[in-house]
């Protein structure tokens, strides 16, 4: 899978949190099958950038909300393509909402309006709905004080009002808690409100579309590390699932209408941002598996039967490295194997054990070799480089092809830097080729040592991962 770079963001989080939507496929029309995107480009501007299949030519970014605090947003799409937002206003803390108009396959913002201001609390982190009956449906987090709350409210207008104005708090769902986050879907004739609170538990409210109240809350689960890492989906049967992460483990539930079922464990490591969609009947999630600092690599798992399939990466030119070789020209074995090292976090072992260094004289090199054409390479280093210099090549089916990384020259001087070797996944050389080196046949892009060290870099961890520390899965 070809990875694509929409655009550059200096905002806290760019693509929201893991319950909620920002990205969209228009089902039918001319347009069907576009598909736009909505993020944050900087703190306070949120933007939309569109595609149409195989998704590698984006639109530039359109700013819809110029006026958004530096928070998570939510979208959703209606049956006419049009796109609702829900923010947070800068300065106010207000909860706003707009609409964009889907117009021959763009979308044209209109008059925001104002979901909830109470002048004295802030409003964040909502997800928004819309029902079979054309309502709106906002789930927030109020914080007044220190007071926090996860609310709903509704708008029977198109967004023009939500409840009976922008004073009205709407309905409070969880109590008075420390911190709480919420998620609003539709199944059949109901809606659903899942939200996790105090960091401590999962819990969920259905409600059904003629109703006048939520429905009694139930505890899903209780554990330590249940924050905002859930999504829940829909499958063809109806079944409600939702996937979250706690206790340093995914788990998924499922609901049938009458009850929830037992509890499924999905991955028994460390897991964020995960997201959920049912192929017919059977469970897909993908999340990011962190593997170090900033080091987390997406990956895919099903349910086969009642297990759970073994991960496997689903960005192919995002991931660890193939291999990694240690070069040392003098050395009595010139070629050292280092992928497992460069693939764990921790320590001081990428190096080459006759000069004790990823590299030092000139000749040295580290070749870095993948399955598919890579873009990144995040260096961690133990022990920081100084006083030398390297050059980055690829090879083009002939020759060594020198190149300067998109994001300029790194010479293994910075303790821990994301090198971005091209500008996204279509940007690779298309001259790349594989190649044998030392008998296995990659993808390479090497580094040579052009000025000898002063002192020679030592290795800690070496991936083609992008630092997500920040990042969300879009969905």
């Amino acid at each position: 899978m070809i990875h694509k770079s929409l655009g550059a963001s200096t905002a806290t989080v760019p693509t929201g949190l893991a319950t909620q939507h920002r990205l969209f496929r228009l089902a039918s029309g001319p347009y069907a099958g576009r598909m736009p995107a909505l993020y944050a480009r900087t703190p306070s501007i949120l933007s939309v950038s569109y595609a149409n299949a195989p998704y590698v030519n984006w639109s530039d970014p359109l700013d819809v909300v110029t006026e958004s605090a530096d928070a998570s947003f939510s979208g959703v799409m209606d049956d006419d393509g049009n796109l609702y937002l829900a923010y947070t206003q800068e300065i106010t803390g207000a909860l706003r909402s707009l609409k964009l108009v889907h117009s021959n396959g763009s979308w044209i913002p209109q008059t925001a309006s104002t979901v909830y201001d109470s002048a004295s609390s802030s409003n964040g982190d909502p997800s928004i709905l819309k029902d079979a009956y054309d309502r709106l449906w906002v789930v927030w987090t109020r914080n007044d004080a220190g007071t926090v709350t996860v609310r709903t409210k509704s708008s029977v207008d198109d967004g023009a009002t939500f409840g009976s104005g922008s004073t009205d708090a709407g309905t409070d769902v969880s109590g008075s808690v420390s911190s709480g986050y919420g998620l609003l879907i539709a199944r059949a004739a109901f809606i659903h409100c899942l939200y996790s609170v105090d960091g401590t538990s999962l819990r969920h409210r259905p409600r059904h579309l003629d109703a006048a109240l939520w429905s009694s809350e139930e505890t899903l689960y209780t554990g330590a590390g249940a924050g905002s890492d859930f999504h829940a989906a829909v499958a063809a049967d109806a079944r409600l699932g939702v996937c979250f992460a706690a206790d340093g483990e995914l788990f998924l539930k499922e609901y049938d209408g009458a009850a929830w079922g037992a509890l499924q464990t999905v991955s028994t490591t460390p897991v964020s941002a995960p997201l959920l969609r049912y192929i017919r009947t059977v469970p897909h999630m993908l999340y990011l598996r962190s593997i170090g600092t900033g080091q987390n690599q997406l990956v895919e798992t099903h349910r086969d039967g009642t297990v759970f399939t073994t991960p496997v990466n689903a960005l192919s030119q995002l991931s660890v490295f193939a291999t990694v070789l240690c070069h040392d020209a003098d050395a009595p074995t010139p070629f050292v194997d280092l992928t497992a090292a460069a693939a764990d976090a921790g320590g001081a072992d990428i190096l080459h054990p006759s000069s004790s260094a990823l590299m030092a004289d000139i000749g040295d090199s580290v070749y870095l070799g993948g399955e598919d054409r890579f873009t990144v390479v995040h260096a961690i280093l133990a022990t920081t480089g100084s006083g030398g210099a390297v050059e980055w090549s690829y090879w083009n089916g002939q020759e060594w092809i020198t190149f300067a990384p998109d994001s300029g020259l790194y010479h293994f001087n910075q303790a821990d830097r994301t090198v971005r070797l091209f500008a996204d996944g279509t940007a690779a050389p298309g001259d790349w080729q594989r190649a044998s080196v030392n008998g296995i046949n990659r993808y390479w892009v090497r580094a040579v040592v052009s000025g000898s060290f002063t002192t020679p870099p030592v290795g800690s961890q070496l991936t083609a991962l992008v630092d997500t520390s920040g990042v969300r899965t879009l969905s």
